[in-house]
């Protein structure tokens, strides 16, 4: 599942409760160990504040979801994918 939230810093927490809220019914659970944040800044600071906060393993600087690397940069996309 790919999931994009804005201020990751009180959208997780809320976030994580939700999931864990219904997952007594769904039979979904968040597995932390596998679980992935890919953050999209430009701000060392920020990104290194929210790797302390987020209970997730951050991306270093691309992901390959359902056979496709998804990259921070979007004018990557193309080079990294058909090359």
């Amino acid at each position: 599942m790919i999931l994009y939230i804005e201020n990751p810093k009180d959208s997780t927490p809320k976030l994580l409760e939700l999931i864990n809220k219904f997952s007594k019914v769904a039979g979904y659970k968040v597995n932390l160990q596998k679980s992935i944040a890919f953050l999209y800044t430009n701000d060392e600071t920020v990104e290194t504040e929210y790797q302390n906060i987020l209970p997730f393993k951050t991306a270093p600087q691309n992901i390959k979801y359902l056979g496709i690397n998804l990259t921070k940069e979007v004018k990557d996309l193309y080079a990294e994918n058909y090359k």
